[in-house]
């Protein structure tokens, strides 16, 4: 922090940099990109996939998102904010998070993907909505702002929240595992997906 100031870098350089390649390699994914927050975060994911750079697999005004109805309004605004349409679905009580029958329940030939938070910390079965999406070519962004480090059992092995969906999103902000003051980022293993919220972003 003292020899970032003292550089007078004030925007992101080589300590972003080093941060988002460290966060990369913890959570086991090839790309991290930085942002002011973990909402700008979501915004950027989910305006990502509007990308006229994904041709016939862009989401359009009007198609359907699955998300859930008890969360943030920071995981909600931004299929609003690009003009496409919400569906939302009901939480379990005991675990606080959607399961995939509900998801399944809710799907239609509109709905193109699922946007969810792991509530809580509490990180919903995302191994299964990854094989649900794969199998039914939709876009999953995980939520992981209040699961930055939570693990997810697969086939006997845990791998971290984040690593599912096709992005995800964490926040920095104090309130959160670790912070930078303000600040949040998208990560993905798409390369393509990284350029292009890089753009959005930028």
């Amino acid at each position: 922090l003292i020899n970032a100031t003292l550089d007078f870098w004030l925007t992101a350089g080589e300590y972003a940099k080093k941060f988002e390649n460290k966060l990369a390699n913890y959570l086991g994914v090839r790309n991290s990109l930085l942002s002011n927050s973990g909402s700008s975060a979501n915004l950027l994911a989910l305006s990502a996939l509007t990308s006229e750079k994904l041709g016939k697999q862009k989401l359009i005004s009007g198609d359907e998102i699955i998300t859930v109805a008890a969360g943030f309004p920071t995981t909600i605004n931004p299929i609003f904010q690009n003009n496409l349409t919400p569906v939302f679905v009901d939480i379990n009580l005991n675990n606080l998070n959607v399961e995939i029958d509900k998801i399944k329940k809710a799907f239609t030939k509109k709905t193109k993907g699922i946007m969810l938070a792991h509530t809580l910390g509490n990180p919903f079965r995302a191994d299964l909505f990854k094989n649900f999406c794969k199998e039914n070519s939709i876009f999953l962004i995980e939520d992981t702002c209040d699961a930055f480090g939570a693990s997810i059992g697969v086939e006997g092995k845990a791998k971290l929240a984040g690593n599912f969906g096709d992005f995800a999103t964490l926040s920095f902000y104090p309130a959160h595992h670790i912070t930078t003051g303000e600040g949040g980022a998208v990560i993905t293993s798409n390369k393509k997906l990284r350029r292009v919220a890089a753009s959005v972003r930028d």
